[in-house]
């Protein structure tokens, strides 16, 4: 047996490995209890359409070039399951559209077969031949490059949509999915960039093919093994659908009962009570103890003061012009400004006055003061001890 025998035995053996592994953690994902049903099944679409990319090379030697089409396909719905998934985060993410994401994967499948075609004709090969640089392959790289492009994007606005979502709904961003869906986009984007690259350097220099792919597969099945445990041991991320499904649903429930009563679809009956509202919201605010509750969400502010949670939600959006995030945090800030200034709270430490007014980490405090006020805590402190 050569030596590039020996290597490539050793890559596939490890490649299957690898596979084997990715192939468990879909398993585990998709079989998870059914509280987050929902999103499982999309992760679980996910790590096993890039386990499939990832038994490319051996799959293909096993099955025959002709085969190969799956591959180009299956990519397709990795990349949009992704995305799905995000989304899932918080909202309900029907049937319909997922087959509407899917479809264009569905709808490659000619165009694959017939890429099959044309390189077997061309080339007169099985399984050996390992791409081209003619027209054909110009043309599906950048049709690759395009479907990857549109799909940053999307994964960039679901991000954004959640993240205003739960200001809409939480007085902190910590734990509810906003920097797990960046570590999600960054990391896939990473493997992307290292795929690429790999082929790139190993177009240049073939005989680096067997350590590229090795290197890939290392690079993916860690990117697999990050998105099952981080997924799985933080049920809060998922916090946000149910409240976000349950506020659609009744806001949906209101703009039918509204139309009726008035036939241009006007909301006006509404706005005396949001008015209420706001002000109950207002008295609450009074009180330092509920807001000072570092993971208070609008849902336990709309069962203090009596009333549903899109209705408070739409108080505090329409009425006092901010989000419920932003109203919290204005007045965490208030009391920590408090806090400063008074020669009782000399003893605690810039963080303590941050935890004593209801700011989870000092971070979140120094960011959150100095947007509201200008100045850092400490700048604000040494200002008001001058005058």
């Amino acid at each position: 047996m050569s030596n590039l025998d020996l290597q490539n035995n050793i890559l596939n053996i490890l490649i299957l490995f690898g596979g084997l592994q990715g192939l468990i953690l879909s398993t585990v994902v998709l079989f998870y209890p059914d509280r987050d049903k929902a999103s499982n099944n999309l992760l679980a679409i996910f790590i096993f359409t890039a386990v499939i990319l990832l038994l490319a090379p051996i799959l293909q030697i096993q099955l025959g070039w002709k085969y190969v089409w799956i591959f180009h396909c299956t990519k397709f719905i990795t990349i949009s399951s992704l995305y799905l998934y995000i989304r899932s985060l918080s909202e309900e993410v029907s049937l319909k559209r997922t087959l509407k994401h899917f479809s264009f994967a569905f709808a490659y499948i000619p165009i694959a077969l017939h890429y099959v075609k044309y390189i077997q004709d061309k080339y007169q090969v099985t399984y050996e031949y390992a791409g081209g640089q003619d027209t054909y392959d110009q043309v599906l790289s950048f049709t690759n490059l395009i479907y990857i492009v549109f799909y940053v994007f999307l994964y960039f606005k679901a991000y954004r949509q959640h993240k205003a979502r739960v200001q809409q709904n939480f007085s902190s961003e910590q734990k509810l999915g906003i920097n797990w869906i960046k570590q999600l986009i960054f990391g896939f984007l990473g493997t992307v960039i290292i795929s690429y690259t790999l082929l790139a350097y190993v177009l240049a220099y073939p005989d680096f093919s067997t350590k590229g792919c090795l290197l890939n597969m290392v690079a993916l099945t860690i990117f697999l093994y990050f998105v099952t445990i981080k997924g799985k041991i933080s049920p809060e991320i998922y916090k946000l659908r149910k409240i976000v499904t349950e506020t659609s649903e009744a806001d949906a429930q209101t703009l039918k009962e509204a139309s009726k009563n008035d036939p241009n679809g006007e909301q006006k009956s509404i706005n005396p009570q949001l008015m209420s509202i706001a002000e109950k919201v207002k008295e609450t605010m009074k009180d330092e103890e509920f807001f000072r509750n570092e993971n208070v969400s609008i849902k336990e502010l709309s069962e203090t003061i009596g009333f549903q949670s899109y209705l408070v939600s739409q108080a505090i959006n329409s009425v006092m012009g901010k989000t419920f995030f932003e109203l919290i945090n204005e007045e965490r800030v208030n009391v920590a400004k408090r806090l400063l200034t008074d020669e009782k709270y000399d003893h605690l430490s810039l963080v303590g006055i941050g935890f004593e007014s209801g700011f989870n980490s000092k971070t979140t405090f120094n960011t959150t003061f100095k947007k509201h006020t200008g100045m850092t805590p400490s700048e604000y402190k040494k200002s008001k001890q001058l005058v």
